[in-house]
């Protein structure tokens, strides 16, 4: 029988812990957070709540969706546009739906004329 090996916590200083806080606030990323400062990734909001922080709104604005889905239907992958707007594929994916878009099949990208 397999043990489920245990865990260790990362116990952060209250200096790391405003660290980490701060980076939130600036817009890092919540996996680089978690890498830099060596918690899971759901530790993340329960800090920055206790920090008395607000969390932020994960995704696209309404705006976000709409240049996501223009940028999408203008021949950029789903993972070209995530990386412009710093969200996951499949956020983008989301606004191309809600924009009324239509997802491509997944292989080559169609050919442009003038190329």
């Amino acid at each position: 029988m397999a043990k489920n090996p245990a865990k260790s916590q990362t116990r952060l200083a209250p200096e790391r812990r405003a660290a980490l806080v701060a980076d939130y606030e600036a817009g890092m990323p919540v996996r680089a957070i978690a890498a830099k400062y060596g918690v899971h990734r759901g530790t993340i909001p329960t800090l920055v709540l206790r920090a008395g922080a607000s969390l932020r709104t994960p995704g696209l604005d309404d705006a976000g969706r709409a240049r996501a889905s223009a940028l999408y239907a203008g021949g950029l992958t789903l993972q070209e546009v995530a990386e412009r707007f710093d969200v996951d594929d499949t956020t983008v994916r989301s606004a191309v739906i809600e924009e009324g878009g239509d997802i491509r099949p997944r292989g080559r990208r169609p050919q442009v004329s003038g190329r």
